[in-house]
């Protein structure tokens, strides 16, 4: 897999791109903002884009579909149905509660991410795991050896709980019963700041104990 990083927006949000190398299939993880500079990456090495998922609804993960949906662009979006309003009807409300301009166009979804989901990128499958707390609908996208965990865990930290649909209950849950149990070697991928790996985040991430 070519892993490719974009740090986009005003929140300096990690937008993710995941290419097979073989087939050329690419997905976006967390749009979060000017997708014509992603999508210029993808064009350079020749990637055949599938389809874009979002780790969860807040606008600092969603605002380059937005742009992208109003030039016409229409490449399949998918978002745990819990957080389809977060993306959506709320998405321009949430901007102005932080003082930023609020006239995105409302993202239209394709359909819904959740641990039934069966998606692929060439032929590896591609695994989502539930993990509410930082928003309702918050998800963990894992691939191979690599987990795509949003917002969810950081480097030695993890998501706030004080923004709508949040729950600090939850997101302890969701640490200690779903990402605790991969394996330590597994890397994470965040959206924002470092990487890391469940190992790492085991040991050093106070959450965990």
């Amino acid at each position: 897999m070519i892993i490719k990083l974009f740090v986009l927006n005003m929140i300096q949000t990690n937008t993710w791109v995941v290419t097979d190398e073989e087939s050329k299939e690419t997905i976006i993880i967390d749009l979060g903002g000017d997708y014509k500079k992603v999508f210029d990456y993808i064009k350079e090495i020749g990637g055949n884009l599938k389809y874009i998922l979002c780790t969860h609804g807040h606008f600092d993960h969603v605002l380059g579909i937005s742009d992208m949906q109003k030039d016409g662009i229409n490449i399949p979006v998918y978002i745990n149905k819990n957080d389809e309003e977060l993306a959506t009807k709320h998405l321009n409300s949430t901007l102005e509660m932080f003082g930023l301009d609020g006239h995105y166009q409302e993202i239209k979804i394709s359909g819904y991410l959740d641990e039934k989901t069966e998606l692929y990128i060439g032929k590896i499958p591609i695994k989502i795991i539930e993990t509410p707390g930082h928003t309702k609908g918050g998800i963990c996208i894992q691939i191979d050896n690599m987990l795509f965990s949003g917002d969810t865990l950081f480097r030695r930290e993890i998501g706030r709980c004080d923004l709508e649909g949040g729950n600090y209950n939850e997101i302890i849950n969701s640490l200690k019963t779903k990402l605790a149990l991969l394996p330590d070697n597994m890397i994470v991928y965040p959206g924002h700041d470092a990487s890391t790996t469940i190992g790492e985040e085991k040991r050093y991430n106070r959450y965990f104990q």
